[in-house]
């Protein structure tokens, strides 16, 4: 009962904040806007009521502190969802649809006229306007973050990438709306690359929040070497350089609609990184995979990944090519856009899974050495 009455106050909280999307529907004149007051407040309650019951039952397991790991993950989940709404934005030429910033067409963000945003989606606004939401739902995703943390994580580290996790959120979201009040597509490739760090760096804070990090498991044994975490690292910060030099190749063909000689270059840069990365990818997986516990299915998931990125790369490769930028924007087709977005975003992954192998891979390191140092002592 009392967990029910609990949840019963986040849905009444959940409510109110979702009356502001309400809003934008009565101010786009549909007919029903009281039932959807009536229809989100009961809606929310009685959800957030459930939710709190069955929370109040697994209290023994969230008493433990893995649930400060689970909701870490659920902010991946949302940057995750950012970076999709971002490529499809690029992919469709959308990225000025909506001209003005932080304003949507002189609009309150939040109160824009959900049938202004849907009434032609050639325009392309409909594809800016909510990614601009969805960024929004990663800020405060991000703040919570790191309330959290303050309130339950002893360690000043953590605080700290907290932190940095809302600061970097908060550049990213500058960084956007910039780039729309100043044309600069120097702006465009640092936000879509900032994005993709700072998924990253949510899924370093869900792993050293979880159990297995804070306290050590038989099933992950001290076997990590320094050469295989330096493996892991180098891979991290390759991955940093190939997603850097795709997303200056991609905003160049696709917002320019150039292919010149200085975007040619970054694609030949970008496929012999591409060998560079495979190749790593590769190595790290394969060490991953002859470990134990939590390694194991990060090594699964490195080489999955690497194979899916490495056939969206050729089909983004033929799409890019096979499209005609001469005479004005081009008319891009939904393949192209899904093709060269999904090789975006399983990217993201890669860099995600990557990070979280060099974090594993650096703890087994410290438990390995941990008792050296002890018996030297």
């Amino acid at each position: 009962g009392r967990g029910f009455i609990e949840g019963m106050w986040v849905g009444i909280l959940a409510a109110v904040l979702n009356l502001l999307l309400v809003a934008s529907l009565l101010k786009s004149d549909l007919a029903g806007g009281e039932w959807w007051i009536a229809g989100i407040l009961f809606g929310c309650v009685l959800v957030g009521g459930f939710g709190g019951a069955v929370g109040g039952l697994m209290r023994p397991v969230l008493a433990t502190g893995a649930w400060v790991s689970i909701f870490a993950w659920v902010a991946v989940g949302v940057t995750f969802f950012m970076i999709v709404t971002g490529g499809i934005v690029t992919g469709f030429q959308a990225g000025l649809a909506v001209p003005d910033w932080p304003a949507s067409f002189g609009h309150n963000m939040l109160l824009y006229p959900l049938t202004e945003m849907v009434s032609d989606f050639d325009t392309g606004i409909y594809f800016e306007h909510a990614h601009r939401l969805t960024g929004m739902f990663v800020g405060v995703t991000s703040i919570v973050l790191l309330a959290v943390l303050l309130r339950f994580d002893r360690r000043n580290w953590s605080k700290l990438l907290g932190a940095l996790i809302l600061l970097l959120v908060i550049t990213q979201g500058i960084l956007g709306g910039l780039r729309v009040t100043d044309l600069n597509i120097g702006m465009a490739i640092i936000h879509g690359v900032l994005a993709q760090v700072i998924l990253a760096l949510m899924a370093a804070v869900a792993i050293v929040t979880s159990r297995r990090w804070l306290i050590r498991s038989e099933q992950d044994p001290p076997d990590a070497s320094r050469v295989e975490c330096t493996f892991a690292e180098v891979l991290v910060l390759t991955l940093l350089v190939q997603l850097a030099i795709g997303a200056a190749y991609r905003h160049l063909v696709t917002d320019l609609g150039a292919k010149d000689g200085a975007s040619m270059g970054l694609l030949m840069g970008h496929i012999t990184m591409a060998v560079i990365v495979t190749v790593v990818t590769v190595v790290v997986g394969l060490q991953s995979l002859q470990r134990r516990g939590s390694l194991k299915p990060v090594g699964i998931l490195l080489l999955t990944l690497v194979v899916v990125q490495l056939l969206l790369g050729v089909g983004s490769l033929v799409a890019v090519m096979l499209a005609d930028p001469a005479g004005g924007t081009p008319q891009v087709s939904l393949g192209e856009v899904f093709v060269t977005s999904a090789h975006q975003a399983n990217g993201a992954l890669l860099l995600m899974t990557a990070t979280v192998a060099a974090l594993l891979m650096r703890r087994r390191l410290e438990h390995t050495e941990a008792p050296a140092a002890e018996s030297s002592d």
